[in-house]
C-alpha cells in the first residue's frame, strides 16, 4: 500500500513540474509579445527643425536669374493706348522689407494703359511660399477747377491689377495657398494699370478737369511653411 502512494507521488512530480513550465512559458510568450507590440505601436514621431532667418530671403530683381536692383520702364499693355508712366525703382537695401516704389501714371484718355514688368527671386536658402497680397487703398484727389463729383465716379474705373508668376491676376486682398518659389529661382511680377479699361459703353467715364490717382501700398507676404 505505502509502495503505491509513494509511485503516485513520484509521478505527480514530473506533471507538476511540466505544468509550472508550462506557466513560465505561456507568461514567458505573452511578455514576449506585449514587448513585441510595443515595439510597432510607435507612432506620430515629430521633429522641429529651426532655420536661421537670415538665409530666408525673397527680393526684386530686374532680371529672371539673379538679383539685380535699379529702375523698372513701364512697357505698352496689348493694343490700348500707352499712358505717361514714370520709372519705378527697385529698392532691396532692407533685406526684411524689399521695395519697388514710383509707380506712377498720367492717364489723359479712357482705356490707356500700360504695365511694369519685373521678378520676384528668392536668394535665400528655403522654399518661399507666397501667402498673400495685400493691396493699400485707392486715392483720387481732384485738382483745383475739377468737379470731385465727378473725379469720385472717375476714380472707380481706375484699375491696378497684379500678376505674379502664372497665378491669376488680382486687384484686392487675398490669402494664397500652394504658390511656391524654390531657392535660386525666380518669377515674373507684373503691375498693370489702367484708365477706364473695363467700361462697355460708349460713354467715358471723363472728368472736367486733371486729378490724382494714388494707389497704396502692395504688399506681397513670402513664408518659409505652406501651412
Amino acid at each position: 500500500m505505502n509502495s503505491k502512494r509513494t509511485r503516485r507521488r513520484y509521478n505527480r512530480k514530473p506533471r507538476i513540474i511540466f505544468i509550472i513550465i508550462l506557466v513560465i512559458g505561456v507568461i514567458g510568450l505573452s511578455i514576449g509579445f506585449s514587448a513585441y507590440s510595443k515595439v510597432l505601436n510607435i507612432q506620430n514621431i515629430q521633429a522641429t527643425v529651426t532655420g536661421n532667418p537670415s538665409n530666408f530671403k525673397v527680393v526684386f530683381s530686374n532680371v529672371d536669374n539673379q538679383v539685380v536692383a535699379g529702375s523698372v520702364t513701364a512697357t505698352r499693355w496689348s493694343s490700348s493706348p500707352f499712358a505717361d508712366f514714370s520709372d519705378a525703382t527697385i529698392n532691396n537695401s532692407n533685406p526684411n522689407s524689399p521695395q519697388i516704389t514710383g509707380i506712377k501714371g498720367t492717364f489723359t484718355v479712357p482705356k490707356s494703359s500700360g504695365q511694369y514688368v519685373f521678378y520676384v527671386f528668392n536668394e535665400g536658402s528655403y522654399t518661399a511660399y507666397l501667402k498673400n497680397i495685400t493691396f493699400g487703398s485707392k486715392k483720387c484727389t481732384p485738382k483745383q477747377g475739377t468737379s470731385p463729383d465727378l473725379v469720385n465716379e472717375a476714380c472707380n474705373y481706375m484699375n491696378l491689377e497684379v500678376q505674379i508668376g502664372s497665378d491669376q491676376w488680382r486687384n484686392n486682398t487675398t490669402n494664397v495657398t500652394n504658390h511656391p518659389l524654390e531657392k535660386g529661382q525666380s518669377e515674373i511680377i507684373r503691375v498693370w494699370m489702367a484708365y477706364d479699361y473695363y467700361n462697355q459703353t460708349d460713354i467715358p467715364h471723363v472728368t472736367d478737369g486733371d486729378f490724382d490717382v494714388e494707389f497704396g501700398d502692395i504688399t506681397l507676404t513670402y513664408s518659409s511653411s505652406d501651412s
